[in-house]
């Protein structure tokens, strides 16, 4: 870091290890960035941005990000991540409204819009964080996350679909995943079908459609995927479980494959 400043010859021989760089950084260039950030919010109209999470140490945190006009260069900028005692939504107004007190911001005057994920306690009709900072600001433009409206919109579309067909996905996974041998006997058919030996993929139960992966993967392999569950439902019964004569049915079954 001190070799890219270009200093004079002698300071360029200065050492930075970890120790000193994370000082630096936390008592220096991040101060410095976080001063700067709370006088831009002081002389711009700025968004908030807001979401809770919880830590691995089970501690719940809320972080907010701005977004600003500077010089006609739109900029979304980390502003703090704070920890929270819980997560309702007059905890965290409270916790959010003294940062802008302690710091001086005049909100009530710069925050012309918020965000944040379509939780009850961000964005509920009645107290929530949403309608807590609408009475301080009455003119407040307010946006759910794009992404959280999204995923649970494809989430609802994928309850008309039959459960069978992210069942098969995952049947699949797990007989495969279960045996070295049968991974191995199914590297011969991807050569066969001249495939790319590529990993069947578990199907996540996290957002944002993970299962898409796993659904790729499986159209991806499907002619290999039809030879080999063939094979092994009529002419190896040890493997010839339920399971196994259930993924042999619905991957010869077009409606599946329509599904996908």
């Amino acid at each position: 870091m001190l070799l890219s400043l270009k200093l004079n010859e002698d300071s360029s021989k200065i050492t930075c290890n970890r120790t000193k760089s994370t000082a630096i950084i936390n008592n220096v260039i991040g101060l410095t960035d976080f001063d700067n950030i709370l006088n831009e919010m002081k002389t711009n109209k700025f968004s908030l941005m807001v979401d809770e999470s919880t830590d691995i140490s089970s501690i719940k945190h809320i972080a907010l990000v701005v977004r600003m006009n500077i010089d006609w260069n739109i900029k979304d900028k980390f502003l703090n991540l704070m920890p929270l005692s819980d997560a309702t939504s007059k905890n965290m107004y409270f916790v959010i409204k003294n940062f802008f007190i302690e710091h001086q911001i005049p909100y009530q005057t710069n925050m012309i819009g918020f965000a944040s994920d379509g939780a009850n306690s961000m964005m509920g009709l009645n107290n929530s964080l949403k309608t807590l900072l609408q009475k301080d600001i009455p003119k407040l433009f307010v946006m759910k996350c794009v992404c959280h409206s999204l995923a649970l919109c494809a989430n609802y579309a994928c309850t008309k679909l039959p459960v069978e067909v992210e069942t098969l996905i995952r049947d699949i996974y797990i007989f495969m995943h279960q045996s070295y041998k049968r991974q191995t006997e199914f590297e011969e058919f991807q050569i066969f079908y001249d495939l790319k030996p590529n990993k069947l993929l578990q199907p996540s139960q996290t957002r944002w459609l993970s299962v898409n992966a796993a659904v790729k993967r499986v159209i991806e392999q499907f002619e290999a995927l039809k030879a080999y569950f063939t094979l092994q439902n009529f002419e190896n019964d040890k493997l010839a479980t339920h399971a196994c004569k259930n993924i042999y049915k619905c991957l010869h079954n077009p409606i599946y494959k329509l599904l996908f």
